[in-house]
């Protein structure tokens, strides 16, 4: 008996050792309030340049596909050469995995499946958004960021708080985010398909509740 346990926790071991997911996600938590901010100027977010990369993976074995996700409109506010506050809206429909585009049949599944209702149910909910509800300055030379956003993320009609550093420039009329990977954990969006706290899924087709996000955003 003891051998099998062994052997057991050796095989659990090794699985989750083939998956690259990431083992933490950004602090969460409920909604915050959203209030109006004091500005001197706003400024449309550009949706030609602006992108959101993001990479999804399987829990307890190798396998994961990454792409992109556009962002439809925004809105920052400046004081100075300071953000104080904004928004923007992400654009569902043009969920794009880079990884299966030069397999348009694999291509069509997986991007189809994540538009379902199985993952982010696109036609009820064509749009997420982003709303910033505080933004401190703190540089992390590590991460070469110089603030640290909190935002509500709305995504199939839920909204979540959540925190991340970020490097953010405000010049001569321009406003520029650029956050490097940071994880969200997609449950706390109602995202349950295939989550590790579904039962009955078999280990190595549980795809894994982080999803990496890197926000590039310009205005």
């Amino acid at each position: 008996m003891l051998k099998k346990s062994i052997l057991a926790v050796t095989a659990l071991a090794f699985l989750a050792s083939c998956s690259s997911a990431p083992s933490e996600s950004v602090e969460t938590t409920e909604a915050a309030e959203e209030t109006e901010v004091v500005s001197e100027a706003s400024i449309m977010a550009d949706a030609s340049t602006s992108t959101i990369n993001w990479k999804g993976f399987k829990t307890y074995s190798k396998g994961d596909h990454v792409g992109t996700i556009n962002i439809k409109e925004g809105e920052f506010k400046t004081k100075g050469d300071a953000l104080v506050g904004g928004s923007f809206t992400i654009d569902m429909n043009t969920i794009h995995c880079t990884d299966l585009a030069d397999d348009e049949e694999s291509y069509g599944k997986l991007v189809g499946h994540l538009k379902s209702d199985d993952f982010f149910a696109v036609e009820e909910y064509p749009t997420a958004r982003f709303v910033i509800t505080e933004i401190a300055e703190e540089a992390n030379d590590e991460k070469s960021t110089t603030h640290v956003i909190k935002g509500n993320l709305t995504m199939r009609d839920n909204t979540k708080n959540i925190t991340f550093p970020a490097s953010v420039k405000v010049d001569n009329g321009s406003v520029k985010i650029e956050a490097p990977e940071f994880a969200i954990d997609r449950t706390n969006w109602n995202v349950m398909f295939r989550s590790s706290g579904i039962e009955g899924v078999a280990k190595d087709n549980l795809i894994d509740d982080k999803i990496l996000l890197e926000l590039n955003v310009r205005g």
